[in-house]
């Protein structure tokens, strides 16, 4: 492979179009328009790649506005460049392998490892450019590294590994060489920052084995505030790629010592190499099934905080009938749930609180479960269980509640659990809830401005109904009954509702006369072949899996039946030019259904050819007409198929109307628009309003006069 002397940082057109805050098509534009616009230095026809350096002074120099790129970014473009040569996830080890190389081969780098081998220190290995030996040295340096330092290991994993994949070393070597000036170019203060982001970036768009089971983001911040009242070390012995752990450790004082289980080899990798990078010499992070091979000690930690695998299958648990980290009750084989409960319970030292989440359906299922719940409530193991909404979690959509737990009678109030419904909460305040959840466990005091109660274990205990602990079945008859003014709130603005809407003035019975000619209907292919339209497809497919919430906005069919769609794709996913939406184009699904939607903004990316873009190219045909009429009876009634029915192009046509009269039926159609809007409101308005009614009227909270 030929390599320049030196390594310079490049970008792909879709880092172009990040970096001017443009769309990919605009960046083709400007290529094919500017004589002078940088000239591609790697990568081939269909994916170039451009100095990065040259492309930001001819932005500059065109008076166009540079955006930062984050630097997560730099290195998922740089993973793309051998996209489909090995596997996403095997790419992205590799360049988080190269961060962490950095931070410890660097001479500068606080974590500068003194016993690595000259030759394999990065000045030496970006000083003359990347070579055929660059690899191999790297390699060398990291046997080097975990041979001299056992603990924490492993460190790194995919860049000396011989695992399938990686016996092809030109794969290895071309991905390095557009990795490594990446890093490089990055300061040593942002290694860590660097990390998070491409950590966060590729675990969000690839999707599928990478991080798969990593807590979002607002679990992680809720845990970690909860427990940052309690000082003292942390444990987490189902710790994933550490990022709970790291950010607990972030939030709390005292934090001597972190430790840490899980039952993935690679995850363990990926939290050593957070923790590295975080400054926190002093962590001990373990590869092992907890259940089967435990590494640490009873009473460890006096904060213990866990997002575990939910609802998994019992493996081999006869053996836990006999285990002294279950003292309430062997879990049945269907869940493990409880069994992570009392594990938790097992490593807390005096004092210490435990920060479980959990599915919802562990805090009410019979049988095993139900006994085991028994025994911690008499125990006094069970403070508080905060009940979440449904959608927190990345990777599924069930509601989770967060358990709060003690050693066996350390529990603030031996005769109460705090219980919290936010199941319905929209957003959560992580800081409100810790100073709850603290004058609860030093005051006994019941949070007032929260959805809160303290319930009697001794009235969950004489419940016959499998010893239900979930928060929304204790709180929710008190908290469902609306009070007086808010039912005078909800009856006024029904009455709000009812007086917005407005009668329809232009269109009346009376304006509609008789047509004296049938119009002229022409299909949308013939409108094409006249030049009044162009017809658009994506080039290729995206997977569902591959999408995400950071990106490009994506064109859907649930967008084009007029749902909101928080969904986007990184356009560097794409190996062609993604077909992406302008103002004025009119998007139509015709399988499955019909419908349109014009795109009043553009800037929508097709990720899939089920549906078609429309793009009028005349001043003669209105972007709304054409979606408004494409809708039509007839129209729908071309649908053709058994299982699924499909509309084809040619026998979709709309009326051939001047553009004076269809601005004029534009006009009377927007006054109904309009009338639906304000009847879905009254719609909407008047179902509060009866609920209300009849819930505050059950509950005595007020009297119809």
């Amino acid at each position: 492979m030929s390599t320049p002397a030196t390594l310079t940082l490049t970008l792909s057109a879709s880092d172009i179009a990040k970096l001017a805050d443009v769309g990919r098509s605009t960046v083709s534009n400007w290529r094919n328009r500017y004589p002078d616009f940088p000239q591609p230095v790697a990568g081939d026809t269909t994916s170039p790649r451009f100095t990065k350096a040259e492309v930001e002074q001819w932005l500059e120099d065109h008076g166009k506005k540079v955006k930062d790129i984050s630097l997560g970014r730099h290195l998922w473009s740089a993973m793309n460049g051998i996209r489909g040569a090995i596997e996403a996830e095997e790419a992205g080890a590799i360049a988080a392998d190269l961060i962490v190389w950095r931070y410890v081969s660097d001479r500068e780098s606080d974590g500068f490892d003194e016993a690595l081998p000259a030759e394999t220190q990065w000045s030496q290995l970006v000083g003359s450019g990347m070579s055929r030996d660059t690899a191999e040295l790297i390699r060398k340096g990291m046997w080097a590294c975990e041979e001299s330092h056992p603990e924490p290991a492993p460190l790194f994993n995919a860049i000396h590994s011989n695992s399938p994949g990686y016996d092809q070393a030109r794969d290895q070597e071309l991905l390095l060489s557009l990795a490594l000036p990446v890093v490089d170019h990055l300061g040593l203060e942002q290694l860590e920052e660097a990390f998070e982001s491409f950590q966060d970036q590729i675990t969000r768009s690839v999707r599928r084995g990478y991080d798969s089971a990593a807590t979002s983001d607002t679990l992680v911040k809720l845990v970690a505030t909860l427990a940052s009242s309690i000082p003292g070390p942390v444990h987490d012995p189902a710790v994933g790629s550490g990022r709970m752990l790291m950010a607990t450790a972030r939030h709390g004082e005292n934090r001597t010592a972190l430790t840490g289980q899980d039952i993935d080899p690679r995850a363990v990798i990926q939290a050593n190499q957070r923790a590295l990078l975080a400054g926190h010499p002093r962590t001990d992070l373990r590869h092992g099934d907890v259940f089967a091979m435990d590494h640490f000690d009873q009473a460890l930690a006096q904060v213990v905080v866990m997002d575990p695998p939910y609802g998994v299958r019992g493996h081999n648990t006869e053996h836990l009938y006999l285990d002294p980290r279950l003292p309430y009750g062997t879990p049945p084989k269907s869940s493990m749930d409880l069994a992570w409960l009392q594990l938790a319970t097992w490593y807390l030292g005096t004092g210490g609180r435990a920060f479980v989440l959990q599915p919802a359906g562990s805090a009410f299922r019979g049988g095993a479960e139900a006994k085991i719940r028994a025994a911690m409530l008499q125990a006094g193991t069970i403070e508080a269980i905060i009940a979440l909404p449904a959608g927190l979690a990345s990777h599924t959509r069930i509601p989770l509640n967060l358990w709060v737990l003690a050693r066996p009678g350390e529990v603030s109030d031996a005769d109460r659990v705090l219980m919290v419904d936010h199941s319905e909460t929209k957003d959560i305040n992580p800081d409100a809830l810790a100073t709850a959840l603290q004058d609860w466990r030093e005051n006994r005091t019941v949070p007032t401005a929260l959805p809160a109660e303290a319930v009697s274990i001794a009235d969950i205990l004489t419940v016959a109904d499998k010893t239900d602990v979930n928060p929304r079945r204790w709180l929710s008859s008190g908290l469902d009954a609306p009070d007086l003014e808010s039912v005078r709130s909800t009856v006024e603005s029904l009455h709000r509702a009812t007086s917005s809407a407005q009668a329809l003035t232009q269109l009346t019975a009376e304006s509609i006369a008789a047509g004296t000619q049938t119009p002229k209907l022409v299909s949308i292919t013939d409108l094409e072949k006249a030049g009044s339209l162009e017809i658009l497809r994506a080039q290729e497919t995206i997977r569902e899996a591959d999408h995400g919430t950071d990106g490009t906005p994506v064109a859907s069919g649930a967008w084009i039946r007029g749902d909101d769609e928080p969904r986007t794709v990184e356009l560097g996913l794409f190996k062609t030019d993604p077909t992406i939406t302008q103002p004025g184009d009119v998007l139509l699904q015709n399988t499955g259904g019909l419908a349109t939607r014009v795109d009043t903004h553009g800037g929508r990316v097709l990720t899939t050819n089920s549906f078609h873009l429309l793009r009028p190219l005349s001043d003669n045909l209105r972007p709304q007409f054409l979606a408004e009429f494409i809708v039509s009876a007839h129209n729908r009634s071309q649908a053709q198929g058994a299982a699924v029915q499909r509309i084809r192009l040619q026998d979709l046509k709309i009326p051939l109307l001047p553009v004076e009269q269809q601005d004029h039926t534009l006009e009377r159609l927007a006054e109904i628009r309009a009338l639906q809007e304000s009847a879905k409101a009254i719609l909407d308005s008047a179902r509060q309003a009866r609920n209300a009614l009849v819930d505050a009227t059950s509950a005595g909270t007020i009297s119809l006069g």
